[in-house]
């Protein structure tokens, strides 16, 4: 009786621990494939913005900002708030409009034990400019943003602008 039940949870441990093992293995070994990448690909005006000519042109700036999610990643928002914080930094340059536009967004998974956190890297690049046409306040191609479905918080917020 009592050789049949460390037998059995002699196997029950072994199962355990090849369990474990094969989630460090995987782990270990996709890194690059728990996360999600999506980008607006080459810089680009918008219609409305390209067919005026602006009136002053001042320099490329880039704002990265990385955000800690819990629940979901709603990656639309995330870029929208990080153009938001780049048309801020242009408007305290002089420039009334973003130009030649640029972003990419990059989820990852914060760690292993927390499975619903979520670290996101936006990297938001434009021409500041003056023009007399107002600012279209829409981040450029938009629709590409990949995010994870889920009700979105945000835990904690940096920015660095270059």
């Amino acid at each position: 009786m009592i050789n049949s039940s460390v037998f059995i949870v002699s196997r029950l441990f072994r199962k355990q621990v090849e369990d474990t093992c094969h989630v460090i293995e995987i782990a270990a070994h996709s890194s690059e494939n728990d996360s999600v990448k999506s980008c607006s690909g080459p810089a680009r005006t918008h219609d409305v913005l390209a067919k005026m000519e602006p009136v002053k042109v001042g320099p490329r700036v880039a704002h990265t900002e990385q955000f800690t999610c819990k629940g979901g990643v709603d990656a639309r928002r995330l870029v929208d708030l990080s153009r938001k914080g780049l048309y801020s930094v242009a408007k305290m340059m002089g420039g009334n409009v973003l130009l030649e536009e640029q972003w990419d967004c990059i989820i990852r998974h914060a760690k292993l034990q927390k499975r619903d956190e979520f670290k996101v890297v936006v990297r938001y690049s434009a021409t500041v400019a003056r023009s007399t046409c107002p600012d279209v306040q829409k981040p450029v191609q938009i629709e590409s943003a990949k995010g994870i479905k889920g009700l979105m918080t945000v835990l904690d917020r940096h920015a660095d602008i270059c």
